[in-house]
């Protein structure tokens, strides 16, 4: 849970569900990783036969998970090219450990994954004190009930200025809802999700805010609709579906959410990795972004004014929550302190654009409006 998140787009964030089993284009299967591991030293020791490359991979990373290989990825590495040729120095074994670890790191980069490997458990480290509020590790997908109730519970926001984030005034109390796990993996039972959120998000305090829940499994969000709807039960106005898309491989999930019962649908289009097109009819917002951190993939600003000229011919809100520190325009890097280029002051006068779909605002006025002609009927 984080009051007062970083996170442009929204105001705070509370995680019901801690961790992911199912992995994506952020973070690679075990089987990919291991692809990875042998196209690198396949390219480290050229002489030696790929089948002896991929018996010395499969050898140290056959009994592990993603997590387990990139908290021990220099020792793994190490036995890896003593395998391969027993004659290195320790000077050249420790150097290409370095690179075997940075190459990980470029397919490994989940945030809510890398926050995990520093606060979780540690094969490593066995008698690391991990944080209480994670998941053991992030491949074990665990609950923590009573987060939203007492998300729910924080102040309202209606009507009230953020100085930080000026774009978000007057609105209700965003609350971003698993950054740092998906709530639809295959593990969670609906029954969870309906008592932990769905009835949370309508209580009388959970309907003072909007909630902007976000999944890599829209398909499954359809199907909790569906249960839902099973039950007598609606999809709450105030739940927003949403879910991310990085390249044209993902555009299947814009595709899926259509199938969500929500009021609102939004997209988070980050990190983009390419130019896509996407499906926008009746998605009220879209959300688009670079990759940060070291080692990140380029972001092309053409990129944006193109998912930028499909949300005008749809009417849908487009909001630009960073360059990323790889960002590029007409073929020229472009210069910016902030290393997530997140800081709209620095970036070209055309591109800040952070608007926010119009259903936000009149949201809780036409709660108010309803409950004023229920007293009025009484």
């Amino acid at each position: 849970m984080s009051l007062n998140t970083a996170i442009q787009w929204s105001d705070d964030t509370v995680n019901p569900v801690m961790g992911c089993s199912v992995s994506c284009e952020l973070r690679p299967t075990q089987r990919q990783i291991e692809k990875v591991t042998v196209d690198f030293f396949h390219d480290e020791f050229p002489s030696v036969d790929l089948d002896l490359v991929e018996a010395a991979v499969w050898q140290e990373l056959g009994k592990f998970n993603s997590t387990e290989t990139f908290q021990q990825n220099r020792e793994i590495a190490k036995k890896i090219s003593a395998a391969l040729d027993g004659n290195l120095d320790l000077g050249a074994i420790h150097m290409r450990a370095m690179a075997y670890e940075t190459t990980l790191k470029m397919h490994m980069v989940c945030y809510a994954h890398q926050l995990h490997l520093r606060y979780s458990t540690d094969i490593t480290r066995p008698s690391k004190k991990s944080n209480s509020g994670y998941a053991p590790q992030f491949e074990q997908v665990t609950k923590f009930p009573g987060r939203m109730a007492q998300a729910a519970g924080w102040p309202d926001l209606f009507g009230k200025i953020r100085p930080a984030k000026p774009w978000l005034d007057f609105l209700p109390r965003l609350i971003f809802v698993s950054d740092m796990g998906d709530s639809l993996s295959p593990e969670i039972g609906f029954e969870y999700l309906e008592e932990e959120i769905v009835k949370i998000v309508t209580s009388a305090a959970g309907t003072r805010h909007l909630w902007l829940w976000l999944t890599k499994h829209p398909k499954r969000m359809a199907g909790f609709g569906r249960w839902l709807k099973d039950r007598g039960r609606d999809w709450p106005q105030n739940l927003v579906a949403m879910t991310t898309v990085t390249s044209p491989r993902s555009v299947w999930r814009a595709e899926a959410l259509q199938e969500v019962p929500s009021r609102f649908k939004g997209l988070s289009v980050e990190p983009l990795w390419s130019s896509v097109e996407l499906p926008l009819e009746g998605v009220d917002w879209c959300i688009v972004g670079g990759q940060s951190g070291d080692g990140s993939k380029p972001f092309d600003l053409a990129w944006a004014q193109n998912l930028r000229q499909q949300c005008l011919v749809t009417g849908t809100s487009f909001f630009l929550k960073q360059l990323s520190s790889n960002a590029c325009q007409n073929g020229q890097p472009v210069k910016l302190h902030d290393r997530h280029g997140g800081d709209w002051t620095e970036w070209p006068r055309e591109f800040r654009v952070r608007e926010i779909p119009a259903g936000f605002y009149e949201y809780r006025t036409n709660l108010m409006f309803r409950a004023e002609e229920s007293a009025c009927s009484e």
